[in-house]
């Protein structure tokens, strides 16, 4: 694979963004509305933000990075996690509905200020932008608005055209706010632009008239979105590759910037979803198929999480996976570190780097994650027993060195084990002799496999797999008998971890008393 085949896939999307904004300072956008609570899914478009914000620093641009809070979208439905009280604020915008909680926040400032503090902790530099207060009721949309009106039968042609969508002849780009805090279907009749007002006709057939500067007219999304672009200066940003379908809400606001608010459209990156493994349907906060950025970050490190989208191409779709797929990404990011750390090249350096740019510290230790995961139940989460665990199994340089990481390391597997940690994986060495039955010859394999570690020395996990086979032979048992026996005595169980490095785990005076009660 050559040079350029292998480079980051960051680097060839900077690299075209210089091209068309080879000058001055540039604005990345990213814009979620919160209408439930955030997944995932949802801190991809803001990673990507994050990211393109960090490249182009890089290279030595002037880049700020805005996030538009939508509150003021409509609320489209009662979600299942809703009480049937707020059936009535169905078409209100969600900046006016109260909060789910009963405080005196709003429902859009209550799911928003989670995803704030998330993307705080995951190293996320942003300005927050809030579409209701910041654009709308602070009249900044006014401009916008007028040029919308103005123009509303080229944007008509541009529906017909570019989205093959017919629109009546007095249909206007516009939602207005009713009394009643709601948006309906009140017909525009006229614009007063002197007096910042727009007349209309209601429901009812009832003449009327409302100001434009104050937040009781809003723009059509696919009008509020190149509006944006315009008002803000918008030079790049990611998007959910549902708007990038042909005639999608991307096209018609590349035609409507363009013509009605006199403006280029910015350097667009459609991204694709991100699925839970095994469902085939993207992330929702409506349907609550989903991992809360709270929820992943209770069980990595922020570096990581922001590895695992880094790391894939912004057209993939990506499966989070909290169970055993976790020892792959986190091993993964390990090796990844260790090839930067040590200078030397590595397929997902690139992703490593973006995604460990928020911190001067190493991320986690170069334990195996597996690893850690038996040592942790070994050691029934002791801290100093787990220490003492990894110097008798060969981490002692690593336990001396990266002592701070390993203490930052080992809450993420006892989150995952309490959490998401799959029945297989995990065990529970028992204080007392559990209640089971050995044959014959496992109680004589128990008995020879005591008499042999007498004899022996300190054992590693190498040594101790080959004195369980020695004990085996003399035995005369299966190896699955065998291992059985080991796995019953010490974790009522018939299974577990890999026994040769399990037994070298424990004390051993301790597993030689053990051994000797049922040998």
């Amino acid at each position: 694979m050559s040079e350029q085949q292998n480079r980051f896939w960051l680097d060839h999307v900077v690299d075209e963004i210089i091209e068309q904004h080879p000058d001055g300072e540039l604005l990345v956008s990213s814009g979620i509305s919160p209408s439930a609570s955030y997944h995932i899914g949802h801190f991809r478009e803001v990673l990507m933000a994050d990211g393109l914000a960090w490249g182009l620093k890089q290279r030595g641009r002037t880049v700020r990075h805005i996030h538009f809070v939508d509150n003021f979208d409509p609320l489209r439905k009662r979600y299942s996690f809703l009480p049937e009280e707020y059936e009535q604020y169905v078409g209100w915008p969600i900046c006016l509905i109260p909060a789910p909680d009963g405080s005196d926040k709003s429902y859009a400032t209550y799911f928003s200020e989670e995803f704030q503090a998330r993307a705080r902790e995951m190293g996320i530099e942003m300005e927050v932008v809030y579409s209701y207060e910041d654009q709308y009721q602070n009249g900044k949309m006014v401009p916008m608005i007028e040029a919308a009106v103005a123009k509303g039968k080229e944007i008509r042609e541009i529906f017909k055209r570019v989205a093959n969508r017919d629109l009546p002849e007095d249909w206007m780009p516009i939602q207005i706010l009713s009394d009643n805090k709601s948006f309906n279907e009140w017909r525009f009749r006229s614009i007063d632009t002197d007096k910042k007002v727009i007349g209309y006709v209601d429901e009812q057939g009832r003449e009327g008239e409302v100001s434009y500067t104050d937040g009781r007219v809003k723009l059509n999304w696919r009008l509020d979105w190149p509006a944006r672009w315009a008002l803000w200066g918008v030079d790049v940003e990611p998007y959910g590759k549902e708007h990038s379908t042909k005639g999608g809400s991307y096209d018609t606001g590349a035609e409507f910037v363009r013509t009605v608010f006199d403006a280029e459209p910015p350097f667009p990156l459609p991204y694709d979803t991100v699925n839970l493994l095994g469902d085939n349907k993207k992330m929702s906060s409506s349907i609550g198929n989903l991992i809360t950025p709270g929820q992943a970050l209770e069980i990595m490190p922020p570096e990581i999480l922001r590895y695992f989208v880094f790391r894939n191409l912004p057209k993939k779709v990506v499966y989070f996976d909290s169970g055993l797929g976790l020892y792959n990404v986190i091993d993964e990011f390990s090796k990844a570190e260790e090839a930067v750390l040590a200078d030397q090249p590595h397929q997902f350096a690139g992703a490593y780097q973006v995604a460990s740019a928020i911190t001067s510290e190493r991320t986690i230790t170069s334990i195996p994650f597996n690893h850690l995961v038996n040592v942790y139940q070994a050691a029934r989460g002791n801290h100093d027993e787990i220490v003492s665990i990894l110097n008798r199994t060969g981490y002692e340089k690593v336990v001396s060195e990266q002592a701070d990481t390993l203490e930052r390391e080992i809450p993420y597997v006892a989150n995952w084990l309490e959490k998401y940690a799959p029945d297989s994986v995990k065990f529970q060495v028992q204080d007392t002799l559990p209640q089971v039955e050995l044959s014959e010859l496992q109680q004589k394999f128990a008995s020879t496999l005591a008499e042999l570690l007498e004899q022996a020395g300190e054992l590693d996990g190498q040594k101790m797999h080959e004195t369980i086979y020695e004990a085996k032979e003399q035995a005369g048992i299966q190896p699955g008998d065998a291992f059985k026996a080991i796995y019953l005595l010490l974790l009522n169980k018939e299974s577990g971890p890999k026994a040769g490095w399990f037994l070298s785990s424990l004390d051993k005076a301790w597993l030689i008393t053990r051994l000797k009660q049922k040998g």
